[in-house]
């Protein structure tokens, strides 16, 4: 048994291998395992790891055919012997030479389950980027040795900058599961969900090259995998929900709201479809409200360029704006509500008694006390330009 087993799956990775291998042979801690799973590459990768395998005998190689990084993944932790399970991207690398080391001996030392440190993103020429995630509170920095409650973790993002007991994991049965896109906060949810406190560490482990990863949209480039990234919004808030980490959950579904606002995805009529039938038609009391994000992805649903059909959806979604402002816990923010008044004011069909409606319904919420103004990010489709003008740098990479 090796102290800490670090799992990265690889596909297609020639051109980083020699780096991250030898970045990661600078780690003090002794007595750990580097298994490299090559999930079917077809380019270099084997040679270069045989190669690499012969320098270091750190490393460990598994050879399988494509199917993708989450089961890469699975198979790695399948075969390690460490006790703690640690994660490493072909393209990426560590930052602290010592964090495994120190992260190890903390967890040994408070026989933890979950370990975190921190996250830095850097370039392709390994240049620090700091990580805009910590400014917008997405998850936590961790400035000192502590304990504590999971949910304090933030959003399920960066499981890398973890370590895991490994017995905990087979325990628990904490897998990452078989989508093509969006494994990793269903795992990290389970994790963090599974525990009763997580403890953290002052050190930053983990480079995260952005530039090589490109971005969400960039990676679901067909149905499968935009249904299977959808799908992992779904299982990750449900995974949340069902364990009463309600305020996380309802951060991640904010960052849904987020990502469907991306141009490309509010013109997607494949993906839209996609994320109707997954949060409406299959779960349709999801939502159990017409809250903000439901009637936002409603309105995704439209198609701009008939107008008629325009019209008669924003007059549904004004009565389910009723219906939230008849509820006696659920209010919509009023800048929403603008937002569609001004989507009917630029319509030649739209009728005056509607307009003074929707006015009426403006006044009637704006008086009100009880609602709450929630993050500006749920806007329609003619007010989103200047919500990612705001949310620039969370559009580029969710995690």
């Amino acid at each position: 048994m090796v102290k800490v087993s670090v799992i990265m799956p690889i596909y297609q990775a020639e051109e980083f291998l020699e780096r991250t291998c030898t970045n990661f042979s600078k780690q003090t801690l002794n007595d750990i395992e580097l298994i490299c799973i090559n999930d079917g590459s077809v380019d270099n990768t084997q040679k270069i790891l045989e190669k690499l395998a012969e320098k270091y005998d750190f490393i460990k190689i598994i050879k399988q055919s494509n199917q993708g990084s989450g089961i890469a993944r699975n198979n790695g932790i399948k075969k390690a012997t460490g006790e703690y399970i640690a994660f490493l991207d072909a393209d990426d690398i560590y930052i602290d030479d010592n964090a495994l080391e120190k992260m190890y001996n903390y967890a040994k030392k408070h026989d933890a389950n979950i370990v975190c440190a921190n996250l830095e993103r850097i370039s392709t020429t390994m240049k620090k980027e700091g990580n805009f995630n910590y400014d917008e509170d997405n998850y936590t920095k961790f400035t000192e040795y502590n304990i504590l409650n999971p949910e304090e973790y933030g959003i399920p993002w960066a499981f890398y900058k973890n370590i895991y007991k490994r017995k905990f994991l087979e325990d628990n049965n904490i897998t990452f599961p078989s989508l093509s896109r969006g494994q990793d906060p269903v795992f990290l949810a389970e994790a963090l969900t599974k525990t009763d406190k997580i403890h953290t560490t002052p050190v930053t482990l983990y480079g995260y090259n952005h530039q090589a990863n490109g971005g969400a949209n960039n990676k679901v480039d067909d149905y499968q995998k935009k249904y299977d990234y959808i799908k992992h919004y779904h299982d990750t808030i449900k995974i949340l929900e069902d364990n009463n980490y309600y305020k996380t959950a309802q951060k991640y579904k904010d960052q849904l709201i987020i990502y469907m606002s991306l141009i490309n995805n509010r013109e997607d009529q494949q993906l839209l479809k996609i994320i109707h039938e997954i949060f409406e038609d299959k779960n349709p009391t999801y939502f159990n409200t017409p809250s903000e994000e439901q009637i936002y992805l409603r309105i995704c649903m439209l198609n701009h360029n008939d107008n008629k059909s325009f019209y008669n959806e924003l007059q549904t979604t004004k009565k389910a704006l009723l219906e939230v402002t008849l509820s006696t816990t659920n209010f919509i923010n009023p800048k929403i509500l603008r937002k569609y008044n001004m989507e009917l004011k630029k319509l030649d069909n739209q009728k005056e008694d509607d307009l003074k409606q929707l006015k009426q319904l403006n006044q009637k919420i704006e008086n009100s006390s009880s609602w709450k103004i929630t993050d500006p990010l749920r806007k329609s489709k003619k007010g989103t330009i200047k919500v990612l003008k705001k949310c620039k740098h969370s559009l580029v990479k969710l995690w």
